[in-house]
């Protein structure tokens, strides 16, 4: 009996103490999700008012949001005004680039070396008696040694091609010039002043034509008293000479070799029968002049084309006293010395039309070369 009576006990006392462990679980579950409640409660209360002053900033920013969109729309319109203006300012630096690119290309020639030739040139005549005519043929020279004026060249030049046999230039005159007039005072007269026939002719297409390449157009001869009135070559001249009226006009000249000289000269076409003026009568200007030295239109002529195959003229001009003659030369054709007499025979005719000096363009040797001439 106190056998069962004490397990009664014991028993009592275990399911006591498991009771109050139940208790103390339950209270302690019950703290746990009242803390677990409290935290929940504490986060949400708190996120709520973060969203909240969050959504108030962003209230508050996009109330401001006007005065700050207009300071960037500004600066937007800033950076979009510099643009145009950069813009602007490349368009006119090409247009500027463009410009100085189409000027380049109009004046290539800008490029090429210059070359200046010396100023002092002379003028030699050759004459020649062929089957049906007397022909008086020309050739220049520049003598960068010399520094004589232009008027003692003249004077030197008509008494070195005097064809006469006496040399009457040389012997019995002295000159003075005035551009465009020359007066030649002769110290002698009468007999020494006699010539044949074929002398007079080429004593004054001598002296016409070499006076007309340095520009003079009238000449007057006085006797030893001064006077317009003496006999020269078989000639009376007691009046002033106009060259224009005395041996035509002279437009183009063409080549010669002489085989004694061992050079070739250059005969006026209007002395050949080249064509030197239009169907109208109209005289060639300066480029028509060169066009027309391309070729030899009389047939069986013993002169020839100082523009030799190879040779090609680019462009030809005259302004202002300059005569400009653009070429190309095919160096596999053509020779050094065919461009020196082909510019030789640019200098005569540009010398026709009183050229004050010549420029020669050559495109293959990108070389542009001056030729002074007539300079009073």
């Amino acid at each position: 009996m106190k056998s069962l009576v004490g397990m009664v006990g014991v028993i009592f006392v275990a399911l006591l103490l498991s009771g109050c462990q139940d208790t103390e679980n339950e209270a302690v579950d019950q703290n746990v999700d009242a803390v677990d409640e409290s935290s929940q409660d504490g986060v949400s209360s708190e996120g709520e008012e973060a969203v909240e002053d969050s959504e108030e900033n962003k209230n508050e920013e996009t109330q401001e949001e006007p005065s700050g969109g207009s300071s960037s729309s500004t600066s937007n319109d800033e950076q979009s005004e510099e643009t145009e203006e950069n813009n602007d300012g490349n368009s006119d630096s090409e247009e500027v680039e463009e410009e100085s690119s189409d000027e380049a290309a109009g004046n290539h020639s800008d490029d090429y070396e210059d070359v200046q030739m010396t100023p002092y040139y002379f003028i030699d005549s050759h004459t020649y008696l062929t089957e049906t005519d007397y022909l008086t043929a020309y050739s220049i020279s520049r003598d960068e040694t010399q520094g004589s004026s232009l008027g003692d060249r003249l004077e030197q030049s008509l008494k070195e091609s005097d064809p006469s046999e006496q040399e009457i230039l040389a012997s019995f005159t002295n000159m003075t010039v005035e551009w465009p007039e020359l007066t030649v005072n002769f110290n002698e007269e009468g007999t020494h002043l006699s010539t044949t026939s074929a002398q007079t002719t080429f004593f004054y297409e001598s002296l016409f034509g070499i006076s007309n390449l340095y520009g003079i157009e009238e000449i007057t001869f006085t006797n030893p008293d001064g006077e317009e009135d003496i006999s020269v070559a078989q000639r009376l001249v007691d009046a002033p000479m106009i060259i224009e009226e005395e041996s035509g006009l002279a437009r183009g000249y063409y080549t010669i070799y002489d085989v004694d000289l061992e050079q070739t000269v250059f005969i006026p076409g209007g002395q050949v029968g080249e064509q030197i003026a239009d169907e109208a009568g109209e005289p060639f200007s300066f480029p028509e002049t060169v066009e027309a030295m391309a070729t030899v239109d009389s047939e069986g002529a013993s002169h020839d084309s100082a523009i030799v195959e190879g040779l090609e003229v680019v462009e030809t001009s005259f302004e202002d006293g300059v005569a400009t003659v653009q070429y190309t030369l095919d160096e596999e054709i053509g020779t050094e010395a065919d461009r020196i007499v082909f510019e030789n025979a640019i200098q005569l005719a540009a010398l026709d039309f009183k050229a004050r000096e010549v420029r020669l363009i050559n495109d293959t040797l990108q070389e542009s070369v001056t030729y002074p001439l007539i300079e009073k």
